[in-house]
């Protein structure tokens, strides 16, 4: 949340400030770029002429040149209804030196214009100082060394002492360095109606981290049988299960995961019969799990998911009534437990 009231004041002071870095600069000490601009068909989306012209404006010279080293990548995607965009700039080499997404607007025009404001906050430079070295349309020029003055002849001087032993330069992290994943944390209200005798309402927790193509997630659940009897037999239910969560990500939106549960089912049951079994058994199950998330927001997004989990190991439950010396099963664990959940999940 901090770093989103940084952009927007950052892009405040952009709007409202001096223009920085203008066309009596030095031509190979300015920004420049080779635009990419993608906009989906149907969206009502400005040229790509018209974002190179808004930003260039502000910069007061053309900074798309197509003799620009670095490039920067718009991608305009729909999310949620509305349309955000996906910024990435590349050195020269291809490498990512900046990644960030805009705001959903609900109108592709709107759009564009916060995109040239975010470019321009992002790269703008106090005159007399230079920009960030692979952003320059041409490479700085070598630092050249001073000529070395002609040794100058010396009277006779004794032996001269050790010279210090030199000095190893110690690598260094950049601070600038993004982990390569994304972590993502998510709350869900769950429907299972077969984890135990009566349709279970419950919920979940979940934290994750997402890679381009992958995530791979932690999930705490505990559902309650919200009925409380079976046949007539007073018995209340629950299961509690930790889960690990690999996924692979379709697009944007839908992954598949692959649950991997364990836990344990606990029983109460009522005073007019004795239970036969131990009030906690454990319970074991893998599966599958389809979600499709929705943005809400940059940060906030709505997930729905329905899993199917394969039980490993089930619980039974057995009782005998008062009048009778005989067991009497209450109720097994099925072996396929279907489930439905919606939750939101926020990208710190």
């Amino acid at each position: 949340m901090r770093r989103a009231f940084a952009n927007l004041l950052t892009v405040a002071l952009a709007a409202l400030g001096p223009p920085v870095m203008a066309d009596d600069a030095p031509t190979a000490q300015r920004v420049a770029f080779r635009l990419e601009y993608v906009a989906p068909p149907g969206a009502n989306c400005p040229a790509k002429s018209a974002l190179a012209e808004l930003t260039s404006a502000k910069y007061r010279y053309d900074a798309f040149p197509d003799a620009a080293r670095a490039s920067l990548s718009v991608t305009v995607r729909r999310a949620g209804g509305r349309l955000d965009a996906l910024l990435v700039a590349r050195d020269d080499q291809g490498a990512v030196q900046w990644e960030e997404t805009a705001t959903p607007r609900w109108r592709c025009d709107e759009l564009v214009e916060d995109v040239a404001l975010m470019i321009y906050a992002r790269f703008m430079t106090p005159k007399g100082e230079t920009p960030e070295a692979w952003t320059l349309l041409a490479p700085p020029a070598p630092a050249v060394a001073p000529p070395e003055p002609l040794p100058a002849p010396a009277p006779p001087a004794p032996a001269e002492p050790h010279p210090p032993p030199p000095q190893v330069p110690q690598a260094r992290l950049s601070d600038s360095a993004a982990p390569p994943f994304r972590p993502e944390l998510s709350a869900a209200l769950v429907v299972a109606p077969f984890d135990t005798p009566g349709v279970a309402l419950g919920g979940a927790l979940q934290v994750a981290l997402r890679w381009p193509w992958v995530s791979l997630g932690v999930e705490l659940r505990g559902v309650v049988d919200h009925r409380g009897d079976v046949d007539n037999v007073p018995i209340r239910t629950w299961l509690a299960t930790g889960s690990a969560l690999p996924c692979l990500l379709l697009r944007e939106r839908g992954r598949i995961c692959m649950p991997v549960a364990g836990g344990f089912y606990q029983v109460v049951m009522g005073d007019s019969v004795k239970a036969r079994n131990e009030p906690d058994q454990p319970f074991g199950g893998a599966g599958l799990r389809g979600s499709y998330d929705l943005a809400l927001s940059q940060h906030v997004w709505l997930r729905g998911y329905a899993e199917v989990l394969f039980q490993l190991r089930g619980a039974r439950w057995a009782h005998t009534r008062a009048h009778s010396a005989d067991d009497e099963t209450v109720w097994t664990t099925p072996r396929v437990l279907p489930s439905v959940g919606i939750g939101v999940i926020w990208n710190p």
